[in-house]
């Protein structure tokens, strides 16, 4: 097992040896390819791109990773990604200390927030933080998950049955009638299609093939007791080998949405059992989030959580446009959409909050750094949001490293427009929030919530 931070490099002769072989590489990025083109099931980021980036491979004696976080398990050798803000510094890449524990742990912290990812987090701390490394993670979100919907409906699909007999159901089958069975001297005998309410159905096939792939390579005993459970409750079920396409072709109802993120993970599953197949491992798994997502959700979802009742929080917030689009003097409507990350609606107030995955100067430098590495594009764009939105307030986020002290001295710098008064200008906070725990997930989550009480308070 090896570890590595985003955005570093790793020298070939480190990886592990199965990964240096003649054709690996290949193999590996091939891999992560199968991965990339399917990470939607999860998470949206952005990237338009058909060539993975997860990895970069075109570096001539190592690869260097890129911003996603998580476990890459291939040929039985395992690779943990941990965010920038594990590094005691900025210039920190000694990873000697990292324990995969402290990944999976905040990754559940994290995950318990964030609304950003299509990701089924059950309250299952006790069981989640047994998990050995992510794989297994994930392994028990999904079987808890599974548990769950089949305890509470369990999914019966409309199928249509093909028969032969001299009593029809449903609809004849004229052509193979008069073309077959007629001229054999089959009169009697029809071809009938008709709908059965069934339990041996697609989805439960998908459901029961991902569940005995997932027997085989868990080695939590909690998890192997309940997938045993599920199967028995599947025994009536048909045993298929599926494929991650036949996932395409299940369409659930309104009625069982809650099916949907187990139809999502079957198809990860059924994906990495494809891949392990093919290289001839059974230990192959991809499990790799982008951090700016993650920060972005978390901080969303534990602003959310803390207002509950005060004040109305959207995320993602839409509805605003920069321009119109004009045309010979002919308006074709709104163009240039904008979208702030936290938007917080009081009675007769307005916040907007912008979370940025960036590492910035330490507030004690402002003198001599007045921008602190702040962007100059992430200015303009919360000046436009104060415009467009009317916002009395502004704070841009970032993450504090795990280890590092908060900010005492308070950093603001006040937007001036044309057309406002100088004693009404706009302020625009500047806040570096804990995003990785130290040592306890309820320390940490004191410090973000006195950062933020002290914030809305001052707002009301």
């Amino acid at each position: 097992m090896i570890n590595g931070f985003e955005f570093s490099k790793i020298k070939l002769n480190k990886l592990p040896e199965s990964w240096q072989e003649e054709g690996a590489m290949e193999e590996l990025e091939s891999f992560l390819q199968e991965n990339w083109q399917q990470r939607s099931i999860f998470y949206t980021d952005g990237h338009i791109t058909s060539r993975q980036q997860f990895i970069d491979f075109d570096k001539k004696d190592a690869v260097k990773l890129q911003n996603y976080i998580g476990t890459i398990t291939f040929r039985g050798e395992q690779l943990n990604i941990f965010p920038k803000i594990f590094k005691e510094d900025e210039d920190d890449f000694d990873t000697d200390n990292l324990k995969t524990e402290d990944l999976i742990n905040n990754l559940i912290y994290w995950l318990g927030y964030c609304d950003k990812l299509n990701f089924p987090f059950v309250f299952m701390k006790g069981e989640l933080s047994e998990a050995e490394n992510l794989m297994e993670l994930f392994i028990t979100i999904y079987v808890h998950y599974v548990k769950a919907a089949i305890s509470r409906l369990r999914y019966h699909q409309y199928e249509d049955v093909v028969e032969t007999g001299s009593f029809v159901k449903g609809r004849i089958d004229f052509k193979d009638y008069s073309l077959r069975k007629y001229p054999r001297g089959q009169a009697d005998k029809l071809n009938y299609t008709y709908s059965s309410f069934v339990f041996d159905n697609a989805l439960n096939r998908i459901i029961k093939c991902t569940c005995l792939f997932l027997l085989n390579i868990t080695n939590q005993a909690a998890n192997k007791k309940i997938i045993r459970n599920i199967l028995v409750v599947l025994g009536d079920v048909a045993n298929e080998n599926c494929k991650p396409y036949d996932c395409d072709q299940v369409h659930l109802s309104a009625l069982h949405g809650n099916y949907r993120i187990i139809l999502s993970m079957s198809k990860m599953f059924l994906l990495n059992k494809i891949s392990s197949n093919k290289i001839g491992m059974t230990e192959t798994f991809c499990f790799l989030f982008p951090a700016e997502i993650l920060f972005e959700g978390f901080i969303g979802g534990f602003i959310k959580e803390m207002l509950a009742g005060r004040a109305k929080v959207r995320t993602q917030a839409r509805g605003q446009y920069l321009a119109e689009l004009v045309v010979d003097g002919e308006v074709l409507g709104n163009v240039f959409s904008l979208k702030e990350d936290i938007l917080v609606e009081f009675d007769d107030f307005i916040v907007v909050l912008d979370t940025k995955y960036k590492e910035i100067e330490r507030f004690q430098k402002v003198r001599e750094n007045r921008k602190l590495k702040i962007s100059d594009n992430d200015m303009k764009q919360m000046a436009i949001y104060a415009v467009k939105r009317g916002a009395k307030k502004l704070y841009l986020i970032y993450p504090l490293h795990k280890n590092e002290d908060i900010e005492t001295l308070e950093v603001r710098y006040d937007i001036h427009l044309d057309g406002l008064e100088a004693s009404k200008c706009i302020p625009l906070e500047i806040l570096k929030v804990p995003f990785a725990y130290r040592e306890s997930e309820n320390e940490s989550k004191d410090m973000l919530k006195k950062i933020f009480d002290k914030i809305f308070t001052e707002t009301i």
